[in-house]
């Protein structure tokens, strides 16, 4: 049986397919939403046929229904998206430009290369090999979908990240601090909020997904120095977790914004144009830059200023595993949550530097 074409009616330019008789209008005709909406049509009208006949999925296809699974499977405890939706996003866009309309039972390990190299082309070895392990896993996905043939992803599994010093991509640069000076340099031109979020990173060592999405209600104020638990955070899938502890500087950064809540419910740090809604990360860092710019200083991101809190608190106590507790990185030899004494060595830190 032939694929249904798109067509175009010239009338109301849309792009319609015809499928088992019935006319689908996709959206204005040579626009992405009508090659997407036409794509997952095409993808429904290949799984409703004879499980018998041959998988013949696209790319393009793969990529659209795994992207919809990822946009309602990559959310957190409270319902929002996670950040590794957008880097799917990110990773497929090579294979979607290369290969959109390729059958997945054609792509092998010789395609997989070439966007490999594409990746390496922009990125640097470290996010080359994590996007390639993204891609894997969208062809794993789509073997468990029934979707592909599950000799497409055991051919895929043979193509090696890059090695070090073997490849044209370029090596990760160590992450450093931010300059301090360049960083009061940018407070003036940040809004209120987004200044005060900042200037919160920097004295808990949050991460910027911590503090965006830090709610009233999440802070026990109990105590001299209040504790944040994150309902989502970096390394919660391995068992970790994850305790902020918030001293008295930081304290009179937010406490404004909890003097002034009307619920547990509300966010801390909301943009000014928002109602009770989160900063996005993209929009964190694009404020960010903005201001930089007006300041005449080096960009810098927000996820460098947990490196800011790990120089502070190392000068401070001369002491690595101080900043360990603080920041909640796992010991080298274990996994464990927190354990009770390292709670309490990060609330005596806290009470000196945050």
């Amino acid at each position: 049986m032939r694929q249904p074409k798109k067509c175009h009616h010239k009338a109301s330019d849309r792009a319609y397919v015809k499928i088992n008789g019935q006319r689908i209008y996709l959206g204005k005709w040579n626009s992405q939403e009508a090659d997407d909406a036409y794509d997952r049509q095409i993808l429904k009208w290949r799984k409703a046929k004879d499980s018998s006949q041959e998988l013949t999925t696209t790319v393009g296809e793969l990529c659209l229904a795994f992207m919809e699974h990822a946009e309602e499977f990559y959310r957190d405890d409270a319902g929002n998206q996670t950040g590794e939706a957008n880097n799917y996003r990110y990773a497929l866009r090579p294979l979607i430009k290369l290969f959109r309309n390729v059958k997945c039972y054609q792509f092998g390990p010789s395609k997989l290369i070439e966007v490999r190299d594409e990746l390496a082309a922009v990125h640097v070895r470290q996010q080359v090999n994590n996007n390639l392990a993204r891609i894997k896993r969208v062809f794993k996905w789509g073997v468990s979908q029934e979707l592909i043939p599950v000799s497409v992803f055991a051919a895929l599994q043979t193509v090696e990240g890059l090695k070090r010093s073997r490849s044209k991509a370029k090596e990760s640069q160590p992450v450093l601090p931010v300059p301090i000076d360049d960083f009061n340099k940018t407070l003036p031109y940040l809004t209120e909020p987004l200044s005060r979020m900042v200037q919160f990173q920097i004295l808990t060592g949050a991460r910027p997904s911590e503090a965006r999405l830090l709610k009233v209600g999440d802070i026990n104020t109990e105590g001299e120095v209040w504790l944040y638990k994150p309902n989502s955070h970096k390394n919660k899938w391995r068992g970790k977790a994850r305790i902020i502890c918030i001293g008295p500087k930081a304290q009179a950064v937010i406490m404004p914004f909890v003097e002034d809540a009307v619920s547990g419910a509300q966010y801390v740090f909301t943009p000014s144009d928002s109602s009770n809604q989160p900063y996005s990360l993209h929009g964190m860092i694009s404020s960010i830059s903005k201001a930089c710019r007006k300041a005449k200083v080096e960009s810098w991101s927000p996820g460098r200023l947990r490196h800011n809190a790990a120089t502070s608190i190392n000068q401070a106590f001369g002491d690595l595993d101080a900043s360990r507790v603080v920041l909640g990185h796992a010991e080298k030899t274990t996994t464990e949550i927190y354990a009770e004494r390292d709670i309490q060595k990060a609330i005596e830190i806290a009470k000196q530097i945050g």
